[in-house]
């Protein structure tokens, strides 16, 4: 009994980590998987650049502020989501945009998301200024 009680308050607690909500690309960069999202928002981000990769492709570096309501949201939602499909997107469609398989790990590092160019990056960082 007590072990199906467990249970029961692990998938009740797990069920409220992430809200199934509408598109929200407005939001500038969004995490999905699923019908879930996690935008990041403005001010969660401390840092934001446009770099390149070793092969001199484009990537944003993202850097979250350090707190449960950022980095700890992140967390939370790909813990949630740990073996489903997760995308990433700015703006309303599919711009080609991946994420750094990496991002899983720790939270107070940066994530990487790969663009498609240049103009996407910048386009990118403009908004979180």
């Amino acid at each position: 009994m007590k072990a199906g009680f467990c249970m029961f308050a692990m998938v009740i607690a797990l069920s409220g980590c992430t809200s199934e909500a509408p598109d929200r690309s407005d939001d500038g960069l969004v995490l999905k998987s699923g019908s879930y999202t996690l935008p990041i928002q403005k001010e969660c981000v401390s840092n934001l650049t446009l770099d390149h990769d070793d092969a001199s492709k484009p990537m944003v570096m993202v850097e979250l502020v350090q707190s449960s309501e950022c980095s700890g949201a992140l967390k939370e939602f790909t813990d949630t989501h740990v073996g489903d499909p997760m995308s990433i997107q700015f703006g309303d469609e599919d711009q080609g945009m991946t994420l750094d398989s990496n991002m899983l790990g720790a939270t107070d590092a940066p994530f990487i998301v790969q663009v498609e160019s240049d103009d996407q990056g910048q386009t990118i960082v403009d908004y979180y200024r």
